[in-house]
């Protein structure tokens, strides 16, 4: 009986209403289903002082109204609520600006929201206002930006992004240096969320490779893949030498791998090794 109980009043309390840590405001009397949407009775919360642009209370006190009209709140993970002035200003030309530098990343991203939440009360910015974001903004839905006003001051705001790309996944299990194809990927479209890096909403312009093992379905961003170097290690490679103006060729076997103009090793067919610069597929240039 006693577990009984201790599972009833633990279910109860998971079907609590839970509050969030912050809130915007636009009259100084805050109703409940302000905080709480979908709750069946509206009644009045608190007056949050005329002078006041941005409000903090403990988050008990909340609690024991909501209780005092039968409603219990999960305050555990919440020991203050802060309330903020709804700030009149029109970030449409902000999230066009960040639509546009989204759009430059991935031109087949489909955003369907952009939602923008200054950090404290602002009456106005000024005119042509730019949002400062992030060199990594391209790899999260949500993040925090800065403006300035007429006087040079910052004020940083919040953004999410909603909208869905179309990310490159793997297929079926794949190998390290295993060719990057069509054959073992495909095209699937997700949220747009938080990425460890750019990802791969393309096969690349140059051949590329996997840079280790990976399992079926696994999400591609560029620390996965790698290009595939011009020449790999043991096998052969045209050698040029330059002699005045006359260009002497002959065959080696390169004993590392290179990029264009890397500098490799290569073993002659004498079996000495030199220097090597690599200046085409399977060509390099002696040093």
């Amino acid at each position: 009986m006693k577990r009984l109980l201790i599972l009833l009043l633990f279910c109860l309390r998971l079907s609590a209403y839970e509050l969030s840590e912050n809130y915007e405001f636009s009259d100084y009397t805050v109703y409940s289903d302000e905080l709480v949407p979908n709750i069946p009775k509206k009644f009045e919360i608190l007056q949050i002082p005329a002078d006041k642009n941005q409000y903090r209370i403990d988050a008990q006190i909340i609690a024991k109204t909501f209780e005092l009209n039968g409603f219990e709140l999960n305050i555990s993970k919440t020991r203050y609520i802060n309330f903020t002035r709804h700030s009149p200003i029109d970030f449409t030309p902000i999230k066009q600006q960040l639509a546009q530098m989204l759009t430059e990343f991935y031109p087949a991203i489909h955003i369907q929201e952009i939602i923008i939440t200054p950090r404290g009360y602002l009456a106005k910015l000024g005119k042509n206002v730019h949002g400062e974001f992030d060199k990594r903004f391209y790899q999260n839905a949500t993040g925090t930006f800065y403006v300035l006003d007429n006087e040079g001051l910052r004020h940083y705001l919040d953004y999410t992004v909603n909208a869905t790309l179309g990310v490159l996944h793997t297929n079926q299990k794949v190998s390290r240096k295993e060719s990057l194809n069509g054959f073992n990927t495909l095209l699937k479209t997700i949220p747009f969320q938080s990425f460890k890096d750019k990802p791969l909403t393309a096969l690349p312009a140059h051949p590329s490779r996997f840079r280790s093992n990976l399992k079926p379905m696994q999400l591609l961003t560029l620390r996965n893949i790698e290009e595939i170097p011009l020449v790999l290690k043991n096998t052969p490679v045209t050698v040029e030498l330059q002699n005045g103006a006359v260009v002497i060729e002959f065959e080696a076997t390169a004993t590392q791998e290179g990029l264009l103009y890397d500098i490799i090793t290569i073993q002659k067919n004498d079996g000495k090794r030199a220097k090597a610069k690599v200046i085409g597929e399977n060509r390099v240039e002696l040093q």
